[in-house]
């Protein structure tokens, strides 16, 4: 096994059998790990979560089953609470605690012992009164240089893994410089959420739980499908030569995911790295979980040589958040070819490419 993939916690115990049994059909990949949050309806939820509701589940028995039943299978199991969230008051601050007391105890007796965390105080408040836990830092840190990274981890050492922020799964240099600078450190990338590269409203959409930032993320189809973050099944091998091995799912927000049919999708991507011509035929939207429910059906064989390829950013990356659409129009000029090859089969309305909140599509 080369390739070690992280997926959200299933909702049924039929989910995970279905993980087992992905696992057992590959050779290059595996699901080693999942990860939950509970919702925010839940009374053992602590208010360190993503706000996150289930109007079906609200009792923490259920989730702690789900959660014994993945690790006696074999699968690592990281709590989440990874809300960036500022709290207002001191007092709102110490109830909380004291909500989050209550459930790493619980956590610990189901011998759960990785925590993802964001709010650097909160890192060391686990780290100084529950030294048992694991700290892995969180996607939604969301650091973009080198600089800041350097910062964090020099300054949190009990920090064992960390999810580099989307903008930054392009920028090759930055990559192999973590690598090279923490090889101790896991670091992990997230292959199939499609944010748009540098949204501003990425980690208020983490905060919130509205439609207002949302509504905010519009784009052309066509800039979308080249200006997101996916790492598709076809590129992994490329950041195995700088030192990648550690990949994360992301979908757990979907009604499919929920009614256990998202599975088939963890399915075609790790097939997908193993053998090509497995997905050469299937929708690219299944790589991306923001446009799996769009009607753009084009083919990975139709698509993939228009849009743009890792090679260029294994030599310009480092620069796109410098220079992306002054000085450089690469993903600009793709999204073009893009346009006027499949124009009438984009999503569209009356044949003509309209602005999408392509988070909602």
């Amino acid at each position: 096994m080369k390739f070690k993939f992280s997926a959200p916690l299933p909702f049924k115990k039929d989910n995970i059998d279905e993980l087992i049994l992905i696992n057992t059909e590959l050779n290059e990949s595996k699901i080693t790990s999942l990860y939950f949050a509970l919702h925010s309806n839940c009374s053992l939820h602590t208010g360190f979560e993503q706000t996150r509701y289930n109007s079906e589940i609200n009792n923490f028995s259920y989730w702690a089953e789900l959660i014994n039943y993945s690790i006696t299978k074999g699968f690592d199991f990281i709590y989440l609470i990874n809300s960036p969230r500022q709290f207002e008051s001191y007092d709102l601050l110490l109830t909380h605690l004291k909500k989050l007391d209550i459930l790493l105890k619980q956590l610990e007796n189901l011998n759960v012992n990785k925590l993802r965390v964001t709010n650097p105080q909160l890192i060391d408040y686990i780290v100084n009164k529950y030294p048992k836990f694991d700290i892995y830092a969180s996607i939604l840190l969301d650091f973009k240089t080198i600089k800041e990274y350097v910062y964090f981890l020099d300054t949190y050492k009990d920090i064992k893994q960390v999810t580099i922020s989307c903008d930054n799964n392009k920028n090759f240099k930055l990559l192999e410089n973590l690598k090279s600078r923490y090889p101790f450190i896991d670091f992990e990338l997230l292959v199939n959420q499609g944010c748009l590269t540098g949204c501003p409203y990425r980690k208020f959409h983490s905060i919130y739980e509205n439609n207002y930032y949302i509504k905010k993320c519009e784009q052309s189809f066509s800039e979308y499908l080249c200006r997101n973050d996916c790492i598709y099944p076809f590129e992994i091998k490329e950041y195995e030569k700088i030192g990648f091995y550690n990949f994360k799912f992301t979908g757990r927000q979907t009604l499919e995911f929920h009614k256990g049919d998202y599975i088939k999708y963890f399915y075609y991507y790790l097939k997908g790295i193993e053998d090509y011509k497995f997905i050469e035929n299937l929708p690219i939207k299944y790589f991306n979980n923001y446009i799996i429910n769009s009607k753009f059906e084009y083919r990975v064989k139709d698509i993939k040589k228009y849009l743009p390829q890792i090679k260029y950013f294994k030599k310009h990356g480092h620069l796109c958040n410098s220079i992306c659409s002054n000085g450089c129009k690469y993903c600009f000029n793709c999204a073009k070819k893009i346009e006027q090859i499949f124009e009438q089969k984009l999503p569209d309305k009356n044949n003509k490419q309209v602005l999408i909140p392509v988070c909602k599509i």
